[in-house]
């Protein structure tokens, strides 16, 4: 019998080659598998999850492209921005935000290491913003506005409108207005179609449409539900007749109104002069009349039909687009100024400061807003052309600048001042609060002090949130340090202040400075509404803040005091050098949280005055041309609160990561 001495060796002078792992056991995949469907309940939870999940984002994608109104943003974001901040004053706030980033961009590279896909998102976030609007404007048609025109009166509800035969609107030099008679307006179906700006005439017959079609629906399905009667009761089938009865289909109303059945005569007026610059006549199914327009300013459209002829006509029209009215000041030439009327086309920035045109010394009507409002369901291409490119055109101004300025911060920190750019990057955030505040409020001389009952806006709200900020933390370490003195007066002092202001609402605090502290001391009745709300906030966040940092320094051992002691620290230096930072570091959490509680309460001061960026959303909508798009203006703002407390979020974790968080996972 052989031994196993005498069994052969076999040597492989090759590697056996490595196989891949398990595509479910790393990777995202292994990642969903163990989180999302690692048991039946799981599973059944993340789908029931995710359908509610994409129905709710859904619904928000279709209002937000197809009914929202977004020129309640995008004609008042500078109101949201800066409120009524005086215009001559706006390049320093400019200055500010310039400045900040710059330390922004040069505390990224001294920091925080910036990898490639952060630097790609930069660079294609540019790109969109530089490229969106052009490539918008040049691949879209654009969006149509429907007038009518004739001698019938359109019903609608208790409400009878006459079309206007006689429409003034503004344009610039060179563009071209094309105007149609189309045919599919000819049956109620391309009524249901139609989305663009509307006049109240074409809106009624629009409207008439809809719901003749409702009517239509709702009597089909009762004839429906009646069609079977075995499968209702005597009550229900009762009801059902009842219902059937009371409801009146009327005719169609492309029939009623003998839509788009007869020509009508065009002419285009200058608005100065009112002669006619062009002249024609449209036939249903006539292709498009199209008018290059000669100069900027005022022209006037002036539509007809024959006598006789008995009808509505819908123009399909596109360059005509409704104008909101703005009051302004013009200066004279002997001083002084005077209120003047400022005309913006809703579409773009087209600004005409000249009178409306006048026969017979009677202003003619004009395309505002208010009557010429947006109708149906918009398309996306409307979605992009109206609202989309206007907003990356005006964020393009704002954000491109800013980019610039962060890139040039982090490639001076980067490259120039390489050995030191930690030491210089903390020595630049303490000087920013006080450069920031030097630009925006000014110094007097070279930098006239501003107006701060005309802060309003973001500005306002981030002014607000810093001061308080900056403010309440060296305050709340204190009080913090004062409850756990061993002084008796010293931490009385400290629990009744703490315990006083936790004990009451914050819209209490801001009323007491206000209205209270006037009272008490008229002298401070002088001081602005802005730095009575800046104190306000800062104690309140500073009671809350206490606590917080009391909570840090109970979770520091004991025994690390008496080590720190039996080296030969005095109480000062163990308080700065042991226990301060480690509470500190522990209470991170809680400290950026209880700032963007702070940002986020700011916005309170709206109730006493004060017209910060919830109080700025209560003065767009009352404009009567922006009435009711309290929605529209909710989304904005949340928006808005969302990316800045992400941002804060996103700081606390870096910090966590570099601090105790690191710490704790080691």
């Amino acid at each position: 019998m052989a031994s196993s001495s005498d069994t052969p060796t076999t040597i492989y002078p090759d590697e056996p080659p490595r196989r891949a792992a398990p595509i479910l056991s790393i990777g995202p995949l292994a990642w969903v598998r163990q989180n999302l469907f690692r048991t039946g309940f799981d599973t059944a939870l993340t789908f029931v999850a995710g359908a509610l999940v994409i129905a709710g984002l859904w619904s928000l994608l279709l209002w937000s492209v197809a009914e929202a109104n977004w020129f309640v943003i995008t004609r008042n974001l500078r109101l949201f921005m800066l409120g009524s901040f005086q215009a001559e004053f706006q390049w320093r706030v400019d200055a500010a935000a310039l400045v900040t980033t710059l330390v922004v961009g040069f505390s990224v590279a001294a920091w925080v290491r910036l990898n490639r896909f952060v630097a790609l998102l930069l660079l294609l976030t540019a790109l969109l913003i530089v490229l969106a609007p052009p490539l918008t404007y040049g691949l879209t048609p654009p969006a149509s506005a429907y007038l009518a025109a004739g001698a019938t009166p359109v019903a609608s509800g208790s409400v009878t409108e006459l079309p206007q035969p006689r429409l003034a609107f503004i344009a610039r030099a060179g563009e071209t207005i094309t105007i149609s008679l189309p045919t599919a307006l000819q049956h109620d179906g391309g009524l249901l179609a139609a989305a663009g700006f509307m006049d109240r005439a074409a809106a009624a017959a629009v409207n008439n449409a809809r719901n003749r079609a409702e009517a239509a629906a709702r009597a089909a399905a009762l004839q429906t539900q009646l069609a079977n009667p075995e499968l209702l009761t005597a009550n229900q089938r009762t009801l059902f007749q009842e219902q059937l009865a009371a409801l009146q289909v009327p005719p169609p109303v492309a029939e009623t109104y003998a839509l788009n059945q007869q020509a009508v005569t065009l002419q285009v007026l200058r608005g100065t002069t009112l002669e006619v610059l062009a002249e024609t006549t449209l036939a249903p199914g006539d292709p498009a009349w199209r008018l290059t327009l000669p100069h900027d300013g005022w022209y006037v459209l002036a539509k007809s039909v024959a006598a006789e002829a008995a009808g509505l006509s819908l123009l399909q029209t596109t360059g005509i687009y409704p104008i909101i009215v703005r009051d302004i000041s013009v200066a004279l030439q002997g001083g002084g100024s005077r209120t003047a009327a400022e005309y913006l086309r809703i579409n773009d920035d087209l600004e005409i400061v000249d009178a409306i045109p006048e026969i017979d010394g009677v202003a003619l009507p004009f395309a505002n807003i208010i009557d010429n409002q947006y109708r149906g369901h918009r398309p996306l291409r409307d979605y992009l052309r109206l609202h989309v490119a206007p907003f990356l055109q005006w964020s393009g101004r704002l954000l491109l600048p800013l980019l610039l300025a962060g890139v040039l911060g982090y490639a001076l920190a980067r490259y120039l001042l390489p050995p030191r750019r930690t030491y210089w990057a903390a020595r630049l955030w303490f000087a920013l609060p006080l450069v920031a505040w030097l630009l925006i409020y000014g110094i007097g001389g070279p930098l006239p002090i501003s107006d701060t009952r005309r802060w309003g806006g973001l500005l306002l709200t981030l002014v607000l949130s810093a001061v308080g900020i900056i403010a309440s933390f060296p305050l709340g370490v204190l009080l913090a340090l004062g409850r756990r003195s061993h002084l008796p007066v010293i931490s009385l002092v400290c629990t009744l202040f703490i315990e006083l202001v936790r004990g009451v609402p914050l819209i209490t605090v801001l009323f007491m400075a206000q209205l209270l502290v006037p009272l008490i001391n008229p002298n401070l009745a002088e001081v602005d509404n802005v730095f009575r709300a800046m104190v306000g906030i800062t104690i309140f966040s500073a009671a809350y803040l206490a606590e917080n940092v009391r909570g840090g320094l109970q979770s520091i051992p004991h025994g690390q005091e008496e080590a720190a002691r039996a080296l030969g620290l005095n109480n000062f230096q163990v308080t700065y050098f042991i226990t301060l930072p480690q509470a500190l570091r522990a209470v991170i959490p809680a400290l950026v949280g209880q700032f963007i509680s702070l940002f986020k309460d700011t916005s309170l001061v709206a109730i006493v005055g004060l017209i910060d960026l919830t109080g700025v959303s209560r003065a767009v909508l009352a404009q009567t041309e922006f009435s009711g798009l309290q929605t529209e203006t909710a989304v904005f703002i949340a928006v808005i609160y969302l990316v800045f407390c992400y941002a804060m979020a996103y700081v606390s974790r870096r910090i966590e990561a570099s601090g105790s968080g690191a710490a704790r996972r080691v």
